[in-house]
């Protein structure tokens, strides 16, 4: 991680002072900029879009930058472990239940902005190609890598028009199990159809992930939950745990989900806490008002 101070003057010949510190990580980097309290966010971020555009042409085309501004709506304010006590289910099993049942979900709760998986492993394919079969049908690795390069997508076609209807046309040409990415083909002259199976040994393999998860001392994966802004904590919590209990029932066998933090906890906690000391105040008012007065009907009367 490194930090360093940036200063540059506005039109209005103010200084605005930044900390920038980054933390990069495998296939992200994370900037931080930290701006003076008196400075405008609003337009310290559009300055800092604009910086970023006039360099766009020099950074690599497959780069994907988003400037966004700190507040605390982007931390979770719920999460939960989802478990399995199964030895058949495998860490991209989890996943997958994570990203593709659990995940759009909960994403349909009121006020929700965003629903992150941490932890699992993704599903690959791994391809062990063999060269001499490669060598004898002829088969280049660039013609391997634009026949790859050519699938696994959804693309609209466009509209077409029947009389009075009007229909909208996709390819999908999504890679859905190992035996559709094995029948892939790789070329065909009109003489023969060479696949991918034909030329290479397809495999499903755990992809290589950096964070790992535990939870009550198996492995497991965290599903953090993001509010919008403006949406009121506790209403969401209660409206999330409702939906929680419909999940539980859709989920497969084995597979558990379970609290770990709920931030509307500690404002449950908070409010508590001021009714207690609300309570013992009064208790202690009227104590000390009996002692003084040393009559009961006279310290009622006060008080009332």
């Amino acid at each position: 991680m490194r930090s360093f101070f940036v200063t540059y003057k506005n039109p209005l010949t103010v200084i605005i002072v930044l900390i920038i510190m980054g933390t990069t990580s495998r296939g992200s980097c994370e900037i931080s900029a930290f701006m003076n309290w008196d400075a405008n966010i609003d337009l310290s971020q559009q300055r800092i879009e604009s910086r970023i555009a006039q360099i766009r042409n020099s950074l690599p085309p497959d780069l994907q930058i988003t400037v966004e501004k700190m507040n605390p709506s982007i931390l979770p304010v719920i999460g939960y472990t989802l478990e399995t006590n199964s030895n058949s289910r495998t860490p991209i099993d989890m996943k997958q239940i994570a990203l593709y049942t659990i995940k759009p979900f909960l994403s349909q709760v009121q006020g929700v902005a965003e629903v992150r998986i941490i932890g699992g492993k993704q599903k690959e394919y791994w391809l062990t190609l063999n060269p001499q079969k490669m060598s004898t049908l002829g088969i280049t690795p660039d013609l391997l890598s634009n026949a790859l390069a050519q699938t696994n997508f959804i693309q609209s076609n466009g509209y077409l028009s029947d009389y009075r209807l009007l229909y909208l046309t996709v390819t999908d040409a999504t890679v859905h199990s190992l035996e559709d990415l094995q029948n892939l083909i790789v070329s065909n002259n009109g003489k023969r159809i060479v696949q991918l199976k034909d030329i290479a040994e397809v495999k499903i393999n755990e992809g290589v992930e950096y964070t790992k998860i535990n939870a009550n001392g198996r492995a497991g994966l965290l599903v953090a939950i993001i509010k919008q802004p403006n949406t009121n904590l506790i209403s969401l919590s209660a409206d999330m745990n409702k939906k929680v209990e419909e999940l539980k029932k859709i989920l497969p066998s084995g597979v558990t989900i379970k609290p770990y933090y709920k931030q509307a906890d500690f404002v449950h906690d908070s409010v508590r806490s001021v009714t207690d000391s609300l309570w013992i105040g009064l208790v202690l008012a009227i104590i000390v008002a009996i002692i003084f007065l040393r009559s009961l009907k006279a310290s009622a009367t006060i008080l009332i």
